[in-house]
Parts: C-alpha cells; sequence; structure tokens
C-alpha cells in the first residue's frame, strides 16, 4: 500500500530500462520526482532522499489535468541493490511475481520541475 498517495509528482519519461535503473541506483532524487517506463509510472514512495523507495502503478487513464488512476503493481527499495538486481525486480515484477492489484490515485505532472513542499507544481 502507498504511504505517500497525498503527495503530487512530477515525471520524466525514461527511453529505456537502462535508464530507469540508472537513474534508481546512482542518483538523488526529491521524493516528489518520479519515473515513467514502459506503461509504469515509479512514484518515489519514501520518507527519505537518501532510503528511496518506488511503489510502481499501472498507468489505466488520466483525468482532468494531473490525476493518474491506476493499480500499483509492485514496490521497490533500491538503496544497496546492484544494477543487475534492480533489473531482474522489474523484469520479475513486469511478468507479475509481485502482482498486486491496489487501485491508486494520485496527482502527477508530465515534466520534471520543483518546488516542493511535496510538491505544489507552483514553477512555470
Amino acid at each position: 500500500m502507498m504511504n505517500h498517495s497525498d503527495r503530487i509528482f512530477s515525471s520524466k519519461e525514461l527511453d529505456s530500462e537502462d535508464d530507469l535503473v540508472e537513474a534508481m541506483t546512482k542518483h538523488k532524487w526529491p521524493l516528489c520526482y518520479s519515473f515513467y517506463h514502459d506503461g509504469l509510472l515509479y512514484l518515489n514512495d519514501s520518507d527519505s532522499e537518501d532510503d528511496p523507495e518506488y511503489v510502481v502503478m499501472k498507468f489505466d487513464k488520466a483525468e482532468g489535468h494531473h490525476d493518474v488512476i491506476g493499480r500499483e503493481v509492485g514496490k521497490i527499495k533500491p538503496k544497496g541493490m546492484d544494477a543487475a538486481g534492480v533489473h531482474k525486480f522489474i523484469q520479475g515484477m513486469r511478468a507479475g511475481k509481485w502482482s498486486m492489484e491496489n487501485p491508486l490515485h494520485v496527482r502527477a505532472e508530465p515534466v520534471w520541475h520543483h518546488s516542493c513542499q511535496l510538491c505544489k507544481l507552483e514553477e512555470d
């Protein structure tokens, strides 16, 4: 179950699984940043930028300007994992290994920008 569904996320589409794995294992991001790859949103559900945890959401539909409706299909905490481990987790999740169907409704802006207090999206 997602801990911070009340956050407003800004997201960036990544072209490859390698880009996604690199983003999760080699960088530190604001808590309101998320990634979109291959039909899935990876939403930072952590309490600390130093210890990221991503809820993975299957995107079903958009509503209005920022509302995203879908289902939670997995959760990954990549800290301490190597790239091969994250790839293996993502591939297993996509194959249904950690299948979940928790409904989710979040707010997400389809571009990265940052103003925060988790994230009020006031920059333009």
